[in-house]
């Protein structure tokens, strides 16, 4: 090769060579520009996001969400009635023991106020099961109400409607040696609701 063509070829390459070198620098710069795009797109987006679930989690920061401390229940017919407090309403008394409650009940067998330890609470897979005896074990036989509390959340102290039931449960009494089942059960279906109010210290 003679040294005009060596010169031609030199030259030829060092034009492909900045050629190549220009079209990589556009592509490069193609390439920033559509990441730019796309990460402010991005960011855009999140802050639409953001935007739009202000109200939603501003609705969940102001919604509180408390238990009630009083329980009213009736029947269908309206013969009996109950009223519940997890926390028994004052003036405490002497034989309190902590954390008492109380309970009132009116119905046939007549009127009762329950305290203390004259009621018992079981915690169950159904609620809380609530039982005071209505009748000892006379004669005709001990009769027991088992009343049956859901967990009942008022939200923003606004007092809540349920549905649930409470179980009348009598015994045989002095009967000895008799056929059959010991227990017999009067299952009443009952309108709740609980709500929060001011009670006496």
């Amino acid at each position: 090769m003679d040294k005009g063509n060596a010169k031609d070829v030199c030259v030829y390459h060092i034009i492909n060579h900045t050629t190549m070198r220009t079209k990589i620098s556009r592509l490069v710069a193609i390439t920033t520009s559509f990441l730019t795009i796309a990460i402010i797109g991005a960011v855009n987006s999140v802050e639409a996001i953001a935007v739009d679930l202000k109200p939603a989690q501003k609705l969940a920061d102001t919604t509180q969400l408390n238990q009630a401390n009083q329980y009213t229940f009736t029947d269908p017919i309206r013969t009996t009635q109950i009223v519940f407090f997890p926390q028994a309403p004052g003036p405490i008394r002497v034989d309190d023991p902590p954390g008492a409650s109380q309970l009132t009940y009116q119905g046939p067998e007549g009127q009762f106020t329950f305290r203390g330890k004259e009621i018992k609470k079981q915690k169950s897979a159904l609620g809380l099961l609530i039982t005071v005896t209505l009748q000892p074990n006379f004669d005709q036989g001990q009769l027991e109400l088992t009343l049956v509390l859901p967990t009942v959340n008022l939200e923003n102290g606004q007092k809540q409607n349920f549905d649930t039931v409470a179980i009348k449960t009598r015994g045989l009494g002095r009967v000895i040696n008799r056929a059959g089942s010991e227990l017999t059960y009067l299952v009443l279906p009952l309108k709740g609701v609980g709500e929060s109010v001011p009670l006496p210290l």
